[in-house]
């Protein structure tokens, strides 16, 4: 069985517009309607290795992430789970967001994915895959209200 979740989109906006909202490890709150928000800890930069993250949905639920990869040259951060409230159903979790520029047009293919522990369930596997894409199309609609073209 594998233990990864994943799921792309493709965004009509050159990479560098697109990574540019998506670097800073506080974005899901300014692009994701269901998260309430996304704080730093002990007041790091948001794009600094290391720093934690405390990301709470509007449903009260909440986990703590840290940044563990940020390449502007290849595009792609990385964050792994330290702990959830309530508790998440996998022992750990990490996700990668990743771009490619689509060179035929300049858009942007955008990846989510998640490699979990062993002990992850399908059910969870599929709910973040919806789950996933279900923000990677919010994104989208986001950024093109904030980016001109």
């Amino acid at each position: 069985m594998s233990t990864r979740a994943n799921s792309s989109a493709v965004f009509p906006f050159p990479i560098e517009q697109v990574w540019a909202h998506l670097r800073e490890f506080t974005f899901p709150s300014k692009l994701i309607s269901t998260i309430e928000s996304a704080e730093i800890e002990g007041g790091v930069s948001p794009v600094s290795l290391g720093a934690t993250r405390v990301l709470k949905w509007k449903t009260g639920e909440s986990r703590h992430q840290r940044l563990i990869e940020l390449s502007d040259q290849h595009y792609r951060s990385a964050w792994e789970l330290v702990a959830a409230d309530p508790p998440t159903e996998v022992t750990g979790a990490i996700t990668t967001l990743t771009l490619h520029r689509i060179t035929e047009n300049n858009h942007t293919l955008v990846r989510w994915e998640t490699d979990f522990s062993s002990d992850v369930k399908n059910d969870i596997i599929l709910f973040e895959q919806k789950s996933y894409l279900q923000n990677l199309k919010e994104i989208r609609e986001s950024l093109g209200k904030i980016i001109k073209q």
